[in-house]
């Protein structure tokens, strides 16, 4: 494993990782039944928890390390972790805490700690180690993964999923990862391409910045194209499809994080989330968090007049002002208004907005430079061409279709992980 490197961003901690490995051809677990058609006010859709349960032979007589959290919960809203410990012949022996924690209440960046005195061990995989140890090992015989991912390559759940794919290769273990919706849908493919020289824990793999899958076919993508090669199984769900954003689902909706407070957010922290590095302010720690850029020399209506002009796909944007939490100092800008999430671009949206800022305000704007190591903004958007390309004044049309070309190799390179129409 390659050195770390370390920052600290609104997105959390990173880790600069090197995890590639061959192996094992993965399985798909096909549902068993078809599932009757839903009443009125009931989920059409069961994620992987529900389908497992109703056939839980795989699990039978083993010992279960649960990777999980506050969002990986059932259909009736019970906990994975509760389901799994009421059904007969699971053994829950060990549960797997990821960034935020079990219980999701650890700020981003912030440790999680073990708690391995409790009746069922909790150990961490975000502070001491970020993947699991042989000590922690010994304890299961498989590994189950749950985990709510929001649709974006900087979210740190994909990547503890990765490593503990790792680390269950390397001990023979299996790995069964229980699916579920990415509550931005499955067809919206936006953003660069990450190149190797940017891969941290944010970013360990070369996907897009949104990327438009399932963590279950994001799953078997790191496993078949980027070698990990653990015994993978991933339990599909029934009833989704790509076009179902969150609130098709039926599903109830549990915070995946302390950021992401409903699911029209996951669409308001593709799109804004990846100004860290820059001087400009998402509104963070504010009720509108993640819904305007800001800054104190900005003209809110001058600005959201110049976006609109550029006619963006499912958004429109009207002028903000926030004062900052811990100043008082009014911050002015442009607030989003998602009008449509099927034809809304996020990384193409931002991208024109810093651009017109850019544009607007000149060396106003700027990147933040770290003493050693790459920019911030680099590593959350995996290239530095971007940051280039602003500060020279390219127009954001010209920086869009230079995604294009590794935009469509990766779309073509997904397309047998891919389990749902």
């Amino acid at each position: 494993m390659k050195p770390a490197v370390w920052c600290r961003t609104a997105f959390g901690t990173l880790l600069l990782v090197g995890v590639l490995m061959s192996g094992a051809v993965p399985t798909v677990a096909q549902p068993a039944t078809t599932p009757p058609p839903s009443a009125p006010g009931q989920p059409v859709v069961r994620p992987g928890v529900d389908v497992l349960v109703a056939d839980p032979t795989i699990l039978r007589g083993k010992r279960v390390g649960l990777v999980t959290h506050q969002a990986g919960i059932a259909a009736d809203g019970r906990s994975t972790a509760a389901v799994l410990a009421a059904t007969p012949g699971i053994r829950l022996a060990a549960l797997f805490a990821p960034e935020h924690g079990i219980d999701g209440t650890y700020d981003a960046g912030e440790p999680v700690p073990n708690n391995i005195v409790s009746r069922t061990p909790v150990f961490s995989l975000f502070g001491g180690t970020f993947q699991p140890t042989r000590k922690m090992m010994d304890q299961v015989d498989v590994f189950v993964v749950d985990l709510q991912d929001v649709g974006v390559r900087p979210f740190t759940y994909v990547s503890t999923m990765a490593l503990v794919m790792t680390a269950a290769r390397q001990a023979g273990k299996p790995v069964i990862i229980l699916d579920r919706p990415n509550p931005q849908g499955g067809q919206i493919i936006d953003g660069p391409v990450l190149e190797p020289e940017f891969r941290s824990f944010i970013g360990p793999y070369p996907i897009p910045y949104v990327h438009g899958m399932t963590i279950g076919e994001l799953g078997l993508l790191f496993n078949r194209a980027f070698g990990i090669g653990a015994d993978l199984t991933v339990i599909k769900m029934q009833g989704w499809t790509r076009r179902m954003i969150w609130t098709d689902t039926g599903l109830p909706w549990v915070n995946p994080s302390p950021g992401i407070t409903g699911p029209e957010a996951v669409f308001h922290y593709a799109a804004t989330g990846p100004v860290d590095g820059t001087n400009i302010w998402n509104a963070v720690a504010t009720e509108s968090r993640f819904q305007a850029v800001l800054a104190t020399w900005i003209d809110g209506p001058i600005l959201s007049d110049a976006i609109n002009q550029q006619k963006l796909s499912g958004v429109t944007f009207t002028p903000s002002a926030i004062p900052h939490p811990r100043t008082g100092e009014v911050w002015r800008g442009a607030r989003l208004h998602i009008t449509d999430p099927s034809t809304f671009r996020p990384s193409t949206t931002i991208v024109t907005v810093l651009s017109e800022i850019h544009r607007l305000y000149g060396k106003q704007m700027a990147f933040t430079q770290p003493r050693r190591g790459p920019y911030l903004f680099d590593l959350v958007w995996g290239t530095k061409d971007l940051r280039v390309a602003i500060a020279r004044g390219d127009r954001p049309a010209d920086i869009v279709s230079r995604w294009q070309p590794a935009l469509q190799r990766f779309q073509k390179l997904r397309e047998t992980s891919l389990l749902y129409e």
